[in-house]
């Protein structure tokens, strides 16, 4: 059974960052008008990650059950995602190798939590939860190709929704 976990720096950070407004260096800018966060997070990539790419996704809310059958992980880049329409959403990562027994852990992500994965870490695409969701999302691409591993997951599963933390 996976158990729903709130998405906070601390509980993610195996994983990657979270960010929000507030967290890491803040100060006051334009006359006290501005609060500006610089966040400690860094888009880390490899050398052979040269183009900083910006897309959009607009996912159809989850259905109930979730079925995941689908892992992906970014092996050349971190890839950060910000919820652009105030939707709960779903992070699914594996703490392994999904075909070498890595465990699941399911994080709750609130409409201002901003998430970047580490380069590596096998996790599913992001899931908008409340309704329909529009994220931006942006990473470092390679020129040939080679930025995205699909793997089949070998025991796809179905994740009730209806056990999600109010």
């Amino acid at each position: 059974m996976i158990q729903f976990e709130r998405l906070t720096e601390d509980s993610f950070s195996e994983f990657g960052y979270v960010g929000r407004s507030g967290a890491g260096i803040t100060k006051a800018i334009r006359d006290g008008s501005v609060l500006l966060s610089k966040s400690p997070a860094a888009l880390s990539h490899d050398e052979t990650a040269l183009d900083l790419a910006l897309d959009f996704y607009d996912v159809q809310a989850a259905a109930d059950p979730m079925q995941i059958s689908i892992a992906e992980r970014h092996e050349h880049s971190s890839q950060m995602f910000v919820p652009m329409s105030g939707q709960h959403y779903l992070v699914i990562v594996w703490d392994d190798h999904p075909e070498r027994g890595g465990k699941v852990r399911a994080f709750v992500g609130a409409p201002d939590d901003v998430v970047i994965y580490k380069p590596g870490v096998w996790h599913h695409g992001i899931i908008s939860l409340d309704r329909q969701g529009l994220f931006a999302s942006t990473m470092w691409r390679t020129r040939g190709g080679t930025d995205v591993e699909f793997l089949q997951i070998p025991e796809p599963f179905a994740l009730p929704l209806q056990e999600l933390p109010a």
